[in-house]
């Protein structure tokens, strides 16, 4: 018996990154604010190999599953592949996928003459869906794959044709790329990025197949937020060409009965993310059509810079609880005092700074205060026994979000324009206790810390409208595997976190770039000391609290704010201050 080497891999350029491996968290990713992400790097690429004559049930199994990862074919249909199989026609797996961790050694079983089975089991990390939306599950699975020998005494494998595809966590990381769809929020001018995981088969492919997923709307997990796309209905794409820096985009002609500015808007940002697109020309039926707001027919990147999910991406005022309380304006000299009699613990600043929402001491009392004048708009006391308040957070839309929590579960608060507080019936945690919770600025997604068997994971939700027209916060999905407990957390842009938390790596509380899709964290150099909170805002520096043993005692310890400075890459600390906080 001959064993072939299964693989060739070649490095080629057709496209770029490292999507970053899916770890426990689902899809929601990309590039918007100035974030990169490196779409653009060296591409391997698997060259699969064809079955041997001589090859036992479990070598096709395992060459299978192998050039199953390779997405050959003009349009990625593995034609490799299908040539494993006793119909080659007969298996339409498209993107769906299992995402494994570690396999175990295939175990083979004898079903009489000319026929056998082949379970192949191990550790799942998630799956990838049809739609291109990773969801975290880990969990022990098996797969089960019939096969029987052909005229020719070659084995084959027969009906049922697994419906997913099974691959490792570096299949992901090689065939696949994270990439945002843009949506527009349900009550506002704001775009939702919806990363999804996109096979990369070739780089022409990938700019269709982008659009393509971009028209036919968000992901199912993203939908149920009530996000809205501009495209109607029946709208298809009728082609897609790039060429001297522009995407030619045509669309079917049910385009027309669009907003030819939002779908423009969500198409430029979507396609802003591949290098080779600076400019993007929009035409319905193939007639080039004018789009209002543009000065001619061609379109840039810079013409739709003020839907930036992040916003304008500029260095933004830094807050901090003095030493006595107060409320403090960060600058080089220190923590200017904002309001000479507001006493504060755990701040957060309205978008539009002109309101703070804190806490007091004891965290079971959450004030709205007006910065400008000083007077309280609105207070909210814990209603449980022992309850306890999180930071509050502030969407763009002037709402604050804060959840109360126990030792046995939590409820979820809005505070409606800062001034009328309402509980969340629809709180998917209920049942758990919560350390921090973050609205995103666009106000559709909810990243929290919340305890589960346990351990403080970080979970990104989704906030959207009950039934009853009332608010909820719900689907509730783990983020990273890889970390084992969190302390605190910011967004630090549309599709990022910034962590402090703890790996089996590093048991110590440590700072983390995290994305929302799922793919690796990326550990980042704090100041030193035992870090406890992180605030952060797209184009501003870090912000992190330390707590430190004091000189006169070494058993004193004493907090201190230190910001990052991203031109040196040093921190700088800050005497007697904690709690920092920007807007949001």
């Amino acid at each position: 018996m001959r064993f072939r080497i299964f693989t060739v891999v070649l490095v080629t350029l057709l496209a770029g990154g490292c999507v970053g491996v899916p770890q426990g968290g689902r899809v929601l990713s990309g590039n918007a604010g100035g974030v990169e992400q490196p779409i653009d790097d060296p591409y391997v690429r698997i060259i699969p190999v064809g079955p041997d004559r001589d090859w036992p049930p479990t070598m096709i199994v395992q060459g299978f599953r192998t050039a199953s990862s390779s997405f050959d074919g003009q349009n990625g249909e593995h034609q490799v592949a299908r040539s494993y199989l006793a119909c080659a026609s007969c298996w339409k797996p498209g993107a769906a996928s299992i995402v494994y961790d570690q396999l175990d050694t295939p175990a083979s079983e004898d079903d009489g003459p000319g026929r056998a089975t082949v379970t192949l089991q191990g550790t799942q990390l998630g799956k990838i869906g049809a739609d291109g939306q990773y969801i975290a599950d880990r969990r022990a699975f098996k797969q089960v794959f019939h096969l029987r020998q052909d005229a020719q005494k070659q084995w084959r494998i027969t009906e049922p044709f697994p419906p997913e595809l099974l691959l490792s966590r570096d299949d992901v990381t090689r065939a696949f790329r994270t990439l945002d769809l843009y949506f527009f929020a349900p009550d506002a001018q704001v775009l939702v990025p919806n990363p999804v995981f996109i096979p990369l088969v070739s780089r022409s492919w990938l700019a269709t197949q982008l659009v393509k997923q971009l028209i036919a709307g968000p992901t199912t997990w993203l939908k149920n937020a009530s996000v809205r796309s501009e495209f109607p209905a029946g709208t298809t794409l009728r082609d897609l060409k790039v060429e001297g820096g522009v995407a030619t985009v045509n669309l079917s002609r049910q385009a027309r009965a669009g907003n030819l500015r939002n779908m423009s808007i969500q198409l430029m940002w979507t396609l802003r993310q591949l290098r080779e697109v600076q400019q993007m020309q929009l035409k319905i039926d193939g007639k080039t059509i004018d789009v209002p707001g543009v000065s001619g027919t061609l379109q840039s990147t810079r013409d739709w810079e003020a839907f930036d999910p992040d916003g304008s991406g500029e260095p933004q005022p830094a807050y901090v609880r003095r030493a006595d309380g107060r409320l403090g304006h960060l600058d080089g000299g220190g923590a200017q005092v904002v309001l000479s009699k507001l006493q504060v613990a755990h701040p957060a600043i309205s978008y539009d700074h002109r309101q703070v929402a804190a806490l007091n001491a004891a965290a079971d009392t959450v004030t709205v205060t007006d910065l400008l004048g000083g007077a309280t708009r609105t207070t909210l006391h814990a209603t449980a026994k022992d309850g306890t308040f999180t930071t509050p957070s502030w969407d763009s839309r002037g709402n604050v979000w804060v959840a109360e929590s126990t030792a046995t579960g939590s409820r979820l608060w809005v505070i409606e324009g800062g001034t009328r507080p309402a509980p969340v019936d629809g709180w998917a945690l209920t049942p758990y206790p919560v350390k921090a919770l973050r609205i995103s600025r666009d106000g559709t997604r909810a990243a929290v810390i919340v305890k589960v068997d346990g351990r403080w994971q970080v979970q990104l939700g989704r906030v959207d409208r009950a039934p009853s027209g009332g608010l909820q916060a719900e689907g509730f999905i783990a983020i990273s595997s890889e970390l084992q407990s969190a302390i605190d957390l910011a967004w630090s842009a549309t599709d990022h976190l910034a962590v402090v938390g703890m790996t089996n790596a590093n048991p110590s509380p440590s700072l983390f770039d995290v994305p929302v899709s799922g793919a690796p964290i990326s550990p980042m150099i704090g100041p030193g000391g035992e870090m406890t909170t992180v605030a952060a805002s797209p184009g501003s520096p870090l912000l992190v609290t330390q707590r430190v043993t004091g000189s006169a005692s070494p058993n004193a310890k004493t907090l201190n704010v230190c910001r990052l400075s991203d031109r040196f890459d040093e921190w700088k600390c800050y005497n007697g201050t904690s709690d920092p906080a920007y807007a949001g």
